[in-house]
């Protein structure tokens, strides 16, 4: 299989490998989908098999060329990523000056190599002046430049930038591929694995930097907290409210909740306790899948995933977590 350091994606990668061993690759590509599923893994892996030594094709690994790519210390080897701006509201931002710097790399002739490759990481985060500066680069590309932009959000993207770039998707890692890679990697125990696997959304990225001890400790306030949700009083919704609002990783503490609120909604439908995400509490998860709770877990999924979105978009995080809280109560 190509690319073998890329987790899945066997299509993609396919097709990536042929059309550099025909030496049709396009000029423009777009690499979209969710984060940390190994999109920008595979873009420099193409840009170092452009320019090596032995190719075009699969970096060999072993030439002059694919030790310095792969240090990023060549000069037709070119990636752009987002730098965090400050003041108010601050974002990770891709200037216009840092685009206007990889334009003249496009224009320019490759310096060692037989061509030159871009990569714009998060190409998302660029501010709309940089996209208009790189949509001249794309009218004419030199036949020897090759660009390439990686992002989680193509809808982001100047509608004429898209329509410029050939579009390559990438879906969701299967939790079983993501299940053995972790167990292989990390030489984790079949229960953990299946956790990170289950909660990672797909990404191999959030599995990896997934804290299992925060994960736990978090778990453990929100069954708690869903043990005693139904009909609780304002005081008690106050309080929860403020825990997850200020909870170190907010997004840690709504993937807890969504995780128990689907094992609830599971329970309720019969299925084992071993089964269960956390099947180590599976005893008090059937204990509130039995109760008022139950018959409203999978609308709830639902609900904290509203949540997580709004907060996404910079919603107040207090009034989010007032929401979610007010919803758990009924």
């Amino acid at each position: 299989m190509p690319f073998p350091s890329v987790l899945g994606h066997d299509r993609v990668k396919g097709l990536l490998a042929r059309a550099l061993g025909q030496g049709r690759l396009p000029p423009a590509l777009l690499l979209s989908g969710p984060e940390g599923v190994g999109k920008r893994t595979l873009a420099l892996a193409v840009a170092r098999g452009l320019l090596c030594e032995k190719g075009p094709g699969e970096p060999c690994g072993q030439c002059r060329t694919c030790d310095r790519t792969a240090r990023a210390i060549h000069p037709d080897l070119i990636v752009v990523i987002p730098e965090t701006a400050t003041g108010f509201l601050a974002r990770e931002t891709i200037k216009i000056e840092h685009v206007r710097d990889a334009v003249r790399e496009i224009a320019g002739l490759p310096f060692e190599a037989r061509a030159r490759a871009i990569v714009i990481d998060d190409a998302h985060a660029m501010t709309e002046q940089a996209m208009n500066a790189l949509l001249k680069s794309l009218e004419e590309p030199p036949a020897t430049s090759h660009l390439m932009l990686v992002t989680a959000s193509p809808q982001a993207l100047l509608p004429t930038i898209r329509s410029r770039c050939q579009t390559l998707r990438f879906g969701p890692l299967p939790s079983a591929l993501l299940e053995s890679h972790l167990q292989e990697r990390l030489a984790l125990s079949a229960a953990d694995a299946r956790l990170r696997a289950a909660l990672s959304g797909g990404s191999l990225g959030a599995a990896l930097a997934f804290e299992a001890d925060g994960y736990r400790a978090l778990r453990d306030q929100a069954l708690a907290m869903l043990e005693k949700a139904a009909g609780a009083g304002a005081v008690h919704r106050l309080q929860w409210s403020e825990q997850l609002a200020e909870a170190e990783d907010p997004f840690l503490a709504l993937t807890a909740v969504r995780s128990l609120l689907r094992d609830v909604a599971a329970a309720r439908a019969g299925a084992a306790g071993e089964s269960l995400l956390n099947a180590d509490v599976a005893a008090r998860v059937a204990a509130v899948a039995a109760g008022p709770l139950g018959a409203r877990a999978v609308a709830l999924v639902d609900t904290v995933e509203e949540v997580r979105t709004n907060l996404r978009a910079n919603a107040s995080r207090p009034m989010s977590m007032d929401v979610l809280i007010d919803a758990l109560a009924g």
